[in-house]
């Protein structure tokens, strides 16, 4: 049997006296649900075995305690929430095996565009071994992921589809594998549904990714929001993920082109760092959409201040990668360490405006090869750069230029660079370059 006591978990909108069940002596974990009412909660504090996912249908509080968790013996939603006002905490889930592609999921809130659900909340607890991810969550509101550790899954710690006014904060996401047939991969996605219309599946909006550790996506992108709206990304670390932080387009549903943009997105204070991984890849990545120089669909739009990028770069990669942008600020960014370029204005960036940039330690990824503070490689844009700082030390190797343009087609204004640690202040193939102010 089952054992009940009296008071229910608090902070949670529960009754006074909400009923507590305890799974003592239960045999089986689903009936022991099915007595906790409307409020109240279910205390785990035994090893289950799982079979299958355990249905969370109506406003409870799960907690688990002790030796309490939940071990599946399948590929499978191991936790599956379809109702408001729930809450999930300190769950401790262990799925079938991370390194494999599968269905399996630590945690899945599953609203519908219809009827999303409203204030779930995750808190604490450690979720691992899951082949698809360790937390998913569609069609939400007011949903909260606090503190929870993820390791070992195929594709995403946490997964946010058509999400809105969320906060994933404080969690530790590390080791997701990306098994083939997987093509990407996640340490947080903030993202839709892109192969069905907007009206079904609309934008995440108003969502905060702040505070978390994020390790090892080796394959893809730590975090990422594919066509956000009003996403925040902020005082996260993020360490040896082939792209730390992505900002980019998704597809439209028919004929698959990059259609929608992220848009009003913040960026600030995170640390973005390679440690342990040497393949090519940008520090952050920011991309509206379209595809080609000059594409005149929704540009990407946001801030990107105060992010410190380390060891990014190489290949045709940089610290910071931007195109297909309008209006985008690029401020107060300190670049150590990055592989043949501190930042890449690739092409099609409209009023762009790079400030306060520190550089310094430069490496190049061939010897004698040249490095580049700011890199235009193609064409479109226009660009401000002002107050940038270049420091040469002993990590720094190659030629180094401020500011390398290789398109005529670019117009770029530079105010107040100082460049006296450069080789070459400017490197121009017939592009409009202003200077003022600017030494070196």
């Amino acid at each position: 049997m089952a054992a009940a006591t009296g008071s229910g978990a608090p902070g949670h909108e529960a009754a006074a006296c909400s009923p507590v069940v305890v799974d003592t002596d239960a045999t089986d974990l689903d009936l022991v649900l099915a007595t906790v009412p409307e409020g109240g909660e279910l205390v785990v504090t035994r090893h289950w075995d799982r079979s299958g996912p355990l249905e969370v249908t109506r406003a409870v509080t799960l907690r688990f305690t002790g030796e309490g968790h939940l071990a599946a013996n399948g590929d499978f939603s191991v936790v599956r929430v379809t109702a408001s006002h729930v809450a999930v905490v300190d769950a401790v889930v262990t799925g079938a095996g991370g390194r494999r592609s599968g269905a399996g999921r630590g945690i899945d809130v599953v609203g519908t565009a219809d009827a999303p659900l409203d204030d779930v909340r995750i808190s604490g607890g450690r979720l691992v071994e899951l082949s698809h991810d360790g937390i998913r969550a569609e069609h939400t509101t007011g949903l909260v992921v606090q503190g929870v550790t993820v390791t070992d899954v195929g594709y995403a710690g946490v997964l946010l589809r058509s999400c809105v006014d969320t906060v994933v904060r404080r969690c530790d996401v590390t080791d997701v594998h990306q098994p083939s047939p997987y093509v990407n991969s996640y340490g947080v996605i903030v993202t839709r549904d892109d192969t069905v219309p907007m009206t079904v599946s609309g934008r995440s909006t108003r969502v905060v990714v702040e505070g978390n550790a994020i390790t090892g996506v080796r394959l893809w992108e730590g975090l990422d929001t594919h066509a956000g709206d009003r996403v925040v990304i902020r005082d996260n670390v993020v360490r040896d993920c082939r792209v730390g932080i992505a900002v980019v387009p998704c597809r439209d549903e028919v004929d698959r082109s990059y259609r929608h943009a992220p848009t009003a997105f913040v960026v600030a204070g995170n640390v973005v760092e390679r440690i342990d991984l040497a393949s090519p890849g940008a520090g952050i990545l920011v991309k509206g959409a379209g595809t080609t120089v000059g594409d005149d669909v929704e540009r990407a739009t946001g801030f990107v201040t105060g992010n410190t990028v380390r060891g990014h770069g190489g290949g045709t990669e940089a610290g910071i990668v931007l195109y297909l942008t309008r209006g985008v600020v690029v401020s107060g960014t300190t670049l150590e360490r990055c592989i043949d370029r501190g930042v890449l204005v690739y092409h099609s960036n409209d009023a762009l405006t790079l400030t306060r940039t520190s550089a310094s330690d430069l490496e190049a990824s061939t010897e004698g090869g040249a490095v580049s503070v700011v890199e235009a490689r193609s064409g479109a844009n226009t660009v401000t750069v002002s107050a940038t700082s270049v420091a040469r030390t002993e990590g720094t190797s190659g030629p180094v230029r401020g500011l390398a343009v290789a398109n005529a087609d670019n117009v770029f204004d530079l105010l107040a660079n100082d460049w006296r640690e450069t080789d070459l202040a400017v490197w121009n193939k017939g592009a409009v370059v202003r200077r003022w102010a600017d030494e070196g």
